[in-house]
């Protein structure tokens, strides 16, 4: 244990000073270990070592809001000039995806519809890409339109979120009982309670009230049993789920 603290200090200086050099961060850092042996040492530690350690998805999360709301247009700009510049399908779908998370559905749309030609004309990822943004502009009828089309293009495309938006399409455009169909399909393998929910929901909607709780029932029990990220995760469905049972 004495040996430990002798050495201790020393060891931890010796490989700072090492962690530097390999990081091209050596200077002051250099200075302040060699000087200051366990204050710098434990300095060098604090600002530039576990920094890196903690640095994950929440930091680069965190990073990319702050560059956001430092210039919040600045993401828009770039895939706007990379479109422009490049103009290959990668930059234009980023175009697209930018616009639909920044709420311009029709400039979406616009994007994707002009990139599905030629060899790309029944392009899956483009189709999808399309009927989302159908969605999300509230055109239902063009949203199922481009997700038949994806599936005759490519029978053997599989995708839970295609699916969502094909049977919240079939709701959009009034055709319950077709929308009920779908709703049911995807509670067999849909990830969550969104789609026991929505099913559950549209039950309620057709008429099938005592059905309806049922699956309301289920959701309820599912959560209360389920681990706290899962309940947080879930919570809009489990909060719908409760309401209705109320």
């Amino acid at each position: 244990m004495g040996y430990l603290f002798l050495f201790g200090p020393v060891l931890l200086e010796i490989l700072c000073i090492v962690h530097a050099v390999r990081n091209g961060r050596t200077f002051p850092w250099i200075f302040i270990i060699f000087f200051l042996p366990l204050v710098g040492s434990l300095a060098y530690l604090a600002v530039e070592v576990l920094p890196d350690i903690m640095r994950g998805r929440r930091a680069a999360q965190f990073t990319s809001n702050v560059r956001t709301i430092a210039n919040p247009y600045g993401s828009l700009r770039q895939a706007e000039r990379n479109a422009e510049m490049v103009g290959s399908v990668a930059s234009k779908r980023a175009l697209a995806d930018e616009y639909v998370a920044r709420g311009r559905y029709n400039d979406a749309v616009a994007v994707y519809q002009g990139l599905l030609e030629g060899q790309f004309r029944d392009d899956p990822a483009l189709l999808f890409g399309l009927a989302r943004a159908q969605f999300l502009n509230g055109d239902g009828a063009g949203a199922q339109a481009s997700l038949d089309a994806l599936q005759k293009a490519d029978p053997n495309f599989s995708s839970e979120d295609a699916h969502m938006i094909y049977a919240r399409a079939l709701e959009l455009q009034g055709k319950d009982r077709e929308a009920l169909e779908e709703y049911r399909k995807l509670t067999r393998y849909f990830a969550g309670e969104e789609a026991r929910c929505r099913y559950a929901m549209m039950m309620q909607k057709t008429g099938a009230i005592d059905e309806a709780r049922t699956v309301f029932r289920e959701i309820v029990k599912s959560l209360d049993g389920a681990p706290r990220h899962y309940r947080r995760a879930q919570k809009e469905w489990g909060d719908i789920a409760r309401a209705a049972l109320k």
